[in-house]
C-alpha cells in the first residue's frame, strides 16, 4: 500500500516507524537535529531490541559537517547499541525506513523542518503476505526500488561511526550467544577534516574509510583502519577508495596498489614521489 502524508502526519509516522522497528531502522537524512521524542523513542529501542540495526546517513557541509549532524545529536546517537553512523555529502534525499515500512519524503530529520516547513511525503508499506504481494504488484517494485536506491547511497556513504555486536542463535531459538563486538570511530579525524583542494598537496584519503589523512603511500590508512587491516595483514585485500582522489575504488585499490591506475600519472606528478 502506498499513502500520502503531509504536516504532523509525517512525524508520526516517522515515531511509529521507530517504535515498530524489529530487524533494522534506516535513518536518511542530509540535516539531522533530534527532536526530545525522537531521542526518547530511539533510546528505547536501543534498549530494548539491542539487536536492531540502526543506520543514519547526513550530508551536505563538506567543510564543516557539525552544521548537518550536531555534535550534541552526534554524542546521542552513540550511546545506541547497534549503530553505524556515515555521510555522503551530495544527499538530498530523506529516508525513513525499517522491514515493513518506507517514507519518501521532502522533511528532514530536523526539529525546525518538522515545525516550522510545508512537508509532504508518501509512505510505502510491505506487502504483508505473497498473496498481497500478487495482488499488489506495484507497490512490491517500488518498495524494491526504493530499497535498492536506500542501499545504493548506504554503499557510497563514508563511515564516520560504527558499533555493534553480533549474535549467534541456537538452531532451536532457545539462547543466543554474543559472538563479536566491534566499535569504529572515525569521528575525530572526520569532523575535523578540511576541504581538500588543489592546495592541500598534503592530503590523502583513507582507502578503507575515505576520510582525509596524510598523503603517504606506506600508510594509506587512518590509525583505526589500519587497526583493522593489522589483523590480518593482506596487502592485496580489496579496498574502497583512492588514497590519491578519495573516490570510490570498487576493490581496485589495497595497501600495495593505494592509488587507481587512473589517477597514478597525476599523483606522481602532484606529489612528487
Amino acid at each position: 500500500m502506498i499513502k500520502f502524508l503531509d504536516g504532523d502526519a509525517i512525524s508520526a509516522k516517522i515515531i511509529q516507524t521507530i517504535k515498530e522497528a524489529d530487524v533494522y531502522l534506516t535513518l536518511v537524512s542530509p540535516y539531522i537535529k533530534l527532536t526530545n521524542k525522537i531521542k526518547s523513542e530511539l533510546t528505547y529501542l536501543g534498549k530494548n531490541k539491542p539487536e536492531v540495526e540502526i543506520e543514519v546517513v547526513f550530508g551536505k557541509n563538506d567543510k564543516t559537517p557539525n552544521k548537518s549532524l550536531s555534535n550534541e545529536d552526534f554524542e546521542f546517537l552513540k550511546t545506541l547499541q547497534n549503530i553505524r553512523i556515515s555521510y555522503v555529502k551530495e544527499l538530498h534525499a530523506k529516508i525513513y525506513c525499517s522491514e515493513d515500512r518506507l517514507m519518501l519524503t521532502s522533511l528532514n530529520l530536523h526539529e525546525f523542518s518538522q515545525a516550522y516547513n510545508f512537508e509532504a511525503a508518501f509512505v510505502i508499506e510491505k506487502p504483508s503476505s505473497i498473496l498481497a504481494a500478487l495482488n499488489n504488484s506495484k507497490t512490491e517494485l517500488a518498495w524494491n526500488e526504493a530499497l535498492e536506491f536506500v542501499d545504493k547511497v548506504i554503499e557510497s556513504s563514508t563511515p564516520v561511526y560504527h558499533k555493534g555486536k553480533v549474535y549467534e542463535t541456537s538452531w532451536l531459538g532457545f539462547f543466543t550467544k554474543l559472538v563479536e563486538e566491534y566499535d569504529e570511530d572515525n569521528s575525530e579525524t572526520f569532523f575535523k577534516k578540511p576541504m581538500t583542494t588543489k592546495d592541500s598537496i598534503h592530503l590523502g584519503f583513507c582507502i578503507r574509510t575515505g576520510v582525509n589523512i596524510p598523503f603517504n603511500l606506506k600508510a594509506p590508512y587512518s590509525d583505526t583502519a589500519y587497526k583493522s587491516w593489522k589483523r590480518y595483514g593482506n596487502e592485496n585485500y580489496k579496498e574502497k577508495y583512492c588514497h590519491y582522489s578519495g573516490e570510490i575504488s570498487d576493490g581496485e585499490t589495497s595497501l600495495k596498489s593505494p592509488i587507481l591506475k587512473k589517477n597514478w600519472k597525476e599523483a606522481k606528478m602532484k606529489f612528487n614521489f
